[in-house]
């Protein structure tokens, strides 16, 4: 079994995260459909996607998802995601949770109400799913209408005995009752399963529609789509194992096992300080001999690449890492010849960015003028210029 280094670790997933060399600006949907950017706080998977790809913008973004070039979705940890259309069973059916035992997994936190009221993960995936059907039927909603419409519709198919319950008080929400609350909870699983995406923004809010009307029904690749998730994980985050891909999904370890299962034989153990790994048979060349990493990207919060569930592999210092990943309000992270070396915050004016840099460890005055390119390329990015470079 190879034995692998932090150093080589990094260089392979940096690769595979197109963070080593922007792509061409037609390339943008591949880049996304290889690194699943999340979208949270809106604008973070555009600024993703333009830090591995030419040419991009808030601009280009929107009319690539008005096209329907690109697809936004529920998925992986019940947040929106950006991804190709061609690639959507990848994504949805790849991901989708399906035993009551999967679904209780997925839906962790809506597991002691379901239990309250006696209503299994699957029946509520099932009404929720034929409920949002027939409310967004030819129609958008922003998620607050949307899970008000389907609680309520839900109500009146539910038995007699549950239905208190579902109408009762939320834990969630003083503002919602328990099913309204419940439907939003089980909203990711309704994407997973192809029926809901979003579109369009009514103000500052998303508009939630049904996929068939809005970037036609998913087709194809439904059953290879597993294993596909899986090569797409390890091709950003291997050399890695099934509990990582557990928590980087929001799935359970049992999902995780199955969705491993279906990668076949295509994968090969590899070793490292953190005990066995798997890596795709295909890229252990690359892993064991990675590509020299060179040059400064300023990362989002919740970039793909820092959704690796090692942490310590990007970042070893446990202190700095607190710095990096909080729970509110995290910075995003600058990366110098493949390092992390920085976290970065943008405050937007009129008409400037002005961009503050916190440094984790050495920058080097070297890469400054390199650092004051990218944070204009970020405040581009937003229409704006960029004003003053603080901290480097």
């Amino acid at each position: 079994m190879p034995k692998v280094t932090r150093e080589q670790i990094l260089a392979y997933r940096l690769h595979g995260h197109r963070l080593t060399e922007r792509a061409p600006a037609a390339d943008l949907a591949g880049v996304a459909g290889r690194c699943y950017p999340q979208n949270t706080p809106p604008g973070a998977a555009g600024l993703a996607l333009a830090a591995r790809v030419h040419e991009v913008s808030e601009e280009r973004i929107t009319a690539e998802l008005d096209g329907k070039r690109l697809l936004q979705a529920f998925g992986a940890r019940g947040a929106p995601h950006v991804f190709p259309a061609r690639d959507a069973a990848v994504f949805t059916r790849g991901l989708l949770p399906e035993t009551e035992e999967e679904l209780r997994a997925f839906l962790r936190g809506a597991v002691p109400s379901l239990d309250r009221i006696g209503l299994a993960a699957t029946d509520l995936a099932g009404l929720a799913s034929e409920a949002v059907k027939e409310v967004l039927d030819g129609t958008a909603l922003v998620k607050d209408d949307l899970g008000r419409r389907a609680g309520e519709l839900i109500t009146d198919r539910l038995p007699a005995g549950q239905r208190d319950g579902w109408k009762g008080h939320s834990p969630y929400s003083a503002r919602q009752f328990l099913g309204e609350s419940l439907v939003r909870f089980a909203l990711p699983v309704v994407s997973l399963r192809g029926i809901l995406c979003h579109g369009g923004r009514q103000g500052r809010s998303p508009l939630l529609r049904r996929t068939d009307q809005w970037a036609g029904a998913i087709e194809g690749g439904m059953k290879q789509a597993p294993g596909e998730l899986v090569e797409r994980f390890l091709r950003c985050y291997g050399p890695a194992t099934p509990a990582q891909l557990a928590e980087w999904g929001g799935i359970g370890r049992a999902q995780a096992e199955r969705l491993w299962a279906a990668a076949g034989s295509g994968l090969a153990e590899v070793g490292s300080g953190g005990g066995p790994r798997w890596v795709l048979k295909d890229e252990l060349g690359r892993l064991e001999s990675p590509e020299e990493v060179k040059g400064v990207r300023l990362l989002p919060p919740h970039d793909p690449y820092l959704q690796a569930r090692d942490r310590q592999v990007l970042l070893p210092d446990r202190d700095r890492r607190k710095v990096l990943w909080r729970t509110i309000g995290g910075p995003g992270a600058v990366l110098v010849d493949g390092d992390i070396r920085a976290v970065w915050r943008p405050k937007a004016g009129r008409r400037t960015l002005d961009v503050t840099v916190e440094p984790l460890g050495r920058i080097g005055a070297k890469h400054r003028a390199t650092i004051e390119e990218e944070a204009a390329g970020v405040a581009a990015f937003r229409g704006l210029e960029l004003g003053e470079l603080r901290g480097c």
